[in-house]
């Protein structure tokens, strides 16, 4: 799997772009505001999201990491794909984002092309937990460790409920440390 690409930009579109990398170019599909940091730039660095599908095989590229992973949970939610995931980024960069999220503002997702106000509830409602993860992981093993449980399957309330109820001790070990500890009391909420 593709997870970051350096090289040079050969040619820049508004939402995608094409990059040279040892001689093999890339078509790399991007949000508006990713477009827009890379103009004027020749060599740059991608965060890349690959999906792969029976029929495709596409790559999606963002300045940083926080950008990659905010579209990998967007694209997550049920009924969401690469296409209004990349929308709802040309609309807001991410620090915008993740604040209408924790203010609850549906307005504003749903002032975006492609959201309605279903969708605009179901993006507030499966994320609501991941903004509330931000607030108490200010470490990053913490980060690490939600993800990992994210990925095994548990829902964000409950890896939040069971997190802000870990001792600070236990917060600050090795990213499978904390998971262990969580596998252990994930339940008993």
């Amino acid at each position: 799997m593709i997870v970051r690409l350096r090289g040079n930009i050969e040619r820049l579109l508004p939402t995608s772009l094409e990059l040279e990398v040892n001689g093999i170019t890339y078509f790399i599909e991007i949000s508006l505001i990713t477009s827009t940091e890379l103009q004027g730039k020749k060599e740059v660095t991608l965060e890349i999201a690959q999906i792969i599908k029976e029929d495709s095989n596409l790559l999606y590229g963002f300045i940083s990491r926080e950008d990659r992973e905010i579209f990998l949970r967007i694209i997550k939610i049920n009924g969401i794909g690469p296409k209004i995931a990349l929308t709802i980024l040309s609309s807001y960069n991410v620090n915008d984002f993740l604040a209408i999220i924790s203010t609850n503002n549906l307005s504003a997702l749903k002032s975006i092309k492609g959201v309605g106000a279903k969708m605009a509830g179901k993006i507030m409602l499966e994320l609501a937990g991941y903004t509330q993860n931000m607030n108490i992981t200010d470490n990053g093993n913490t980060h690490l460790a939600f993800e990992a449980l994210s990925t095994l399957g548990f829902k964000d309330a409950e890896i939040n409920a069971v997190l802000q109820n870990m001792q600070k001790e236990i917060l600050e070990l090795a990213p499978n440390e904390i998971v262990k500890v969580a596998l252990q009391n994930i339940g008993k909420r």
